[in-house]
């Protein structure tokens, strides 16, 4: 997206039919001399520049259409863009990636009605995948290997425990051990050929106690709990370790905990600097990204990207300022699609990518 600008050197015009001469008087030859220096200096101070996220009438160019080509190619990098809108505007959904797709699932139609509709982005164009046998929004998705796995979220009759999976190349879902206790506005994170719900409540009460699935037995057990219960947390992986960011505790958090499968406990990392919930997460060449969220109340989106590099964090503006999006890395970029730019319910299909 990056608009860069070319430098071009002039040639001096003063003697277009030879060398140009400059005059031996001292005062002439100074002056002309100078004159030559100038016009070299100004042409390499026109040379491209670097910018970070922040979106800006030189860095920032808007994506085409959705049935435009994708802007994944190299011709279209660049810190934040547009990319391909859903079909549907759909707020509260679940995003990951499979078989280099990224499927976008359940969440909450523009009606506020909780959909079981499925989107696959394939690199150009979204095109329906196979429904979820319930609709269900404030799910969480994640990929082991090429199935896509759907867990938890809220349905017509509260805090659902069900989960799916979408095996490779199949064409319907597959229902799964539940959950042990039902839950939506959770984490699901896929490390190590194992899933981790984390988070999220039952209706009232916040979950303590997170969840792994073990595929090969078919099994899921607890494991240690959260050093602070919370919903709507953004969940992301960091390496060797399965991290939540912000959320509500019921008050908006500012913590990102982290759970180390290796040893079975959590350890906290810095706190984010403005606390967050609702937000999209991902860690991209070492650097964390926290974008976007409202506060527990629903009264504001927060219009900055929080990044932590080497230990210290800082905030760029966000290009599209959202909450309650579906998020994944999808060709080393965050892909944010769907939620709401106002506070509350205001859903939208509009997508954007940011990268480093």
């Amino acid at each position: 997206m990056d608009t860069v600008t070319k430098a071009t050197l002039v040639a001096s015009p003063l003697n277009p039919s030879g060398p140009a001469r400059v005059s031996q008087h001292p005062r002439f030859a100074v002056s002309a001399l100078a004159l030559v220096m100038a016009i070299f200096t100004v042409a390499a101070c026109s040379g491209p520049s670097r910018a970070r996220l922040r979106p800006n009438a030189t860095t920032t160019t808007r994506a085409a259409p959705a049935t435009a080509q994708s802007t994944t190619g190299p011709d279209r990098t660049g810190p934040q863009r547009d990319e391909p809108a859903l079909p549907l505007a759909i707020q509260e959904l679940a995003v990951t990636v499979a078989s280099d797709r990224l499927f976008a699932i359940g969440g909450y139609d523009a009606a506020h009605n909780s959909s079981a509709a499925v989107f696959v982005f394939g690199g150009t164009s979204w095109s329906p995948g196979p429904s979820l046998p319930v609709a269900v929004n404030h799910s969480a998705a994640a990929t082991i290997g090429n199935d896509v796995y759907v867990a938890g979220g809220f349905t017509a009759s509260g805090a659902t425990s069900r989960v799916f999976v979408l095996k490779a190349r199949a064409t319907s879902w597959q229902e799964l051990p539940p959950l042990s206790q039902a839950r939506g506005a959770l984490a699901l994170l896929a490390l190590g050929g194992r899933l981790y719900a984390i988070g999220g409540r039952d209706g009232q009460s916040q979950i303590t106690t997170p969840e792994v699935y073990d595929p090969v037995r078919a099994q899921w057990s607890d494991i240690a709990p959260m050093p602070r219960a919370r919903n709507h947390i953004a969940g992301y992986i960091d390496g060797s370790v399965a991290c939540v960011a912000g959320g509500r505790e019921p008050a908006t958090s500012s913590a990102i905990d982290c759970f180390d499968p290796a040893t079975g406990a959590w350890h906290s990392q810095k706190s984010l600097p403005t606390p967050t919930s609702g937000a999209a997460a991902a860690a991209l060449a070492g650097v964390t990204l926290v974008a976007g969220g409202e506060p527990g109340n629903e009264t504001s989106v927060y219009g900055s990207i929080q990044e932590l590099r080497n230990g210290s964090w800082s905030a760029v503006p966000m290009l599209t300022p959202r909450h309650g999006t579906g998020f994944a890395i999808y060709h080393d970029r965050l892909w944010m699609c769907g939620g709401a730019t106002q506070p509350g319910f205001h859903a939208v299909a509009g997508c954007t990518s940011a990268a480093l």
